[in-house]
């Protein structure tokens, strides 16, 4: 696993790869990574006449660091689906639509220490960004990725929760009938109103129908002048969320 850690320099943080051989820090330079290999978390101490301190890095700093790809589930939606799906340690959860890996990471942290995320990412290109980015995170482990497509005809697989971030996961309801466990969820994003309009004509039987939508809008924090941010991030897509109680 790779040594991922915060590096803090005059109070601002850094994503750093301990074991790379340099550390290159953009506005402040390159240096051998040894100069920081035997420095204690949470101790200050001076590199190159700064004041700097090693600290362990959070799901924040990955998501601020991926390597970009197929455009990224935002954290706003990530949040909702992880607290939906309710993924915890001993859970399995299916994910078909890998993206850059954002979510991916994000359930995998919930699935910690015994639980299980299982990606299926049918474009190679993608699988491989994500691969990337799952090393940023100390909860790789978690995660088995798969370079293919979830279809009607893939195995069965007793799951606790599935998320499709897939144009038609209707296609996939039936499927999700006979993998979820009783009690367990299906959670599909999708951009339009038209694809949940089709999403919902599929879910007969099922119970607890969502539609969410989630809105973020930060504000700025100058105490002479504490007002909105100008840009908000509006709609991103839907999240729709179902029930299974009975089979």
């Amino acid at each position: 696993m790779v040594d991922w850690c915060l590096l803090v320099i005059d109070n601002k943080s850094h994503l750093v790869n301990l074991d790379s051989k340099i550390i290159e820090i953009k506005n402040f330079g390159n240096f051998p990574s040894e100069f920081l290999k035997d420095k204690k978390k949470g101790v200050e101490f001076d590199l190159f006449g700064k004041k700097g301190k090693l600290l362990l890095h959070n799901l924040s700093d990955i998501q601020k660091n991926l390597i970009r790809g197929p455009q990224i589930i935002s954290p706003k939606d990530i949040a909702w689906l992880v607290y939906s799906s309710d993924v915890k340690s001993n859970d399995i959860v299916i994910e078909a639509g890998g993206g850059s890996g954002a979510l991916t990471i994000a359930l995998a942290q919930s699935a910690f220490p015994e639980g299980k995320v299982i990606t299926f990412e049918k474009n190679k290109k993608h699988l491989e960004i994500v691969k990337k980015n799952l090393k940023l995170s100390q909860f790789s482990d978690q995660v088995e990725l798969r370079n293919e497509e979830l279809n009607g005809q893939t195995e069965i697989i007793s799951c606790n929760s599935i998320i499709l971030d897939l144009p038609d996961p209707q296609e996939l309801v039936k499927w999700a009938e006979k993998s979820l466990v009783l009690g367990g969820k299906l959670l599909c994003y999708v951009p339009t109103i038209n694809q949940v309009e089709n999403l919902l004509s599929s879910l007969n039987g099922w119970s607890e129908i969502d539609i969410n939508e989630m809105m973020h809008r930060t504000w700025q924090s100058r105490l002479e002048a504490i007002r909105p941010n100008t840009n908000i991030l509006g709609h991103t897509g839907f999240i729709v969320s179902a029930r299974l109680l009975n089979k």
